[in-house]
């Protein structure tokens, strides 16, 4: 088996003409070079040095070998230059796969930012509202929202942000409707539901701690959640959507919050990659950010 770190010592002994500097260059002791290079020179069944009292010096193939050591060692230097620009200056393409929703909401959004932060950058974003396959589709990144523990361990996971959905509805359908003041009220107003294959019309929801199945009445059912928050926007009925989602609107007026002590079960979004790629510079940078994104946007 070839050890490179032979190659290097040796580049350091020609460069020196010492084993001691070539020792102290490298950090190891005088002997530990000696033996390298002596092991070097048994692998390759040949002489690199002629050893003398005074000073070290190279045979013809040593001189030879010598050069494209030291060339070896610079395009390591510069291999390693290029890593550590990469890590302060990230640079390549990112492969990411997110919900439907989330990619037409806030995602996109940040997505145009990080692109604008890093102009070496390029990214692939695939929305998909079903399980990926990391490997057979070639990404880096799947971005997955879920309640209960991730459990399968062919991936890594990082954990972003964890939070809620919400009731909303438009400030016009909120002043129609002010009788609103708890879970009950719900039940008889237009509500705008997600269609699951659990539910279609009812509402598992959180009161200050209690769970609840709140039977409602939709004026409006989706699978799509961008049909709903167009719908809760031109104010239709009330919708239970995403708090990430809903937070710039909220700012903005263009929908307020019903029943604050209500929600649902705690929702997670989290990052999966595969374990025997690791994670790269580009990668690490990308939820480095959107994690701090998150949090500045639950806690806003």
């Amino acid at each position: 088996m070839i050890d490179w770190n032979d190659y290097h010592y040796f580049a350091l002994v020609a460069e020196n003409g010492s084993y001691s500097k070539a020792a102290a260059r490298a950090g190891v002791s005088k002997s530990v070079i000696s033996r390298r290079i002596a092991a070097l020179e048994e692998r390759l069944g040949i002489s690199l040095i002629l050893r003398t009292t005074r000073r070290v010096s190279l045979t013809p193939a040593g001189e030879q070998f010598a050069a494209e050591c030291q060339e070896m060692v610079l395009q390591s230097e510069r291999a390693r230059a290029i890593v550590h620009a990469a890590q302060r200056h990230p640079q390549g393409t990112l492969r990411i796969s997110a919900p439907v929703f989330m990619a037409e909401t806030w995602l996109s959004e940040f997505i145009s930012e990080f692109l604008a932060r890093w102009p070496g950058t390029n990214v692939q974003l695939m929305a998909v509202s079903r399980p990926v396959d990391l490997i057979a589709e070639r990404l880096d990144i799947a971005l997955v929202v879920h309640m209960d523990e991730l459990k399968d361990s062919n991936f890594h996971a990082r954990m972003l942000a964890s939070q809620h959905d919400i009731l909303v509805a438009s400030p016009e359908w909120c002043v129609k409707n002010p009788e609103i003041t708890k879970p009950e009220d719900l039940t008889y107003i237009d509500t705008l539901v997600r269609q699951t294959e659990w539910h279609n019309h009812s509402w598992p929801i959180l009161h200050l701690g209690r769970e609840i199945n709140l039977q409602v009445k939709p004026r409006l059912i989706s699978n799509n959640l961008r049909v709903l928050l167009n719908a809760a926007l031109s104010g239709t009925g009330v919708a239970l959507l995403p708090r990430e989602v809903c937070v710039s609107y909220l700012k903005q007026g263009a929908l307020q919050q019903l029943l604050p002590d209500v929600n649902s079960r705690l929702r997670t979004i989290s990052a999966l990659f595969p374990v025997r790629r690791g994670m790269s510079a580009l990668a690490r940078t990308f939820l480095d950010e959107l994690s701090e994104m998150l949090a500045a946007r639950v806690n806003g």
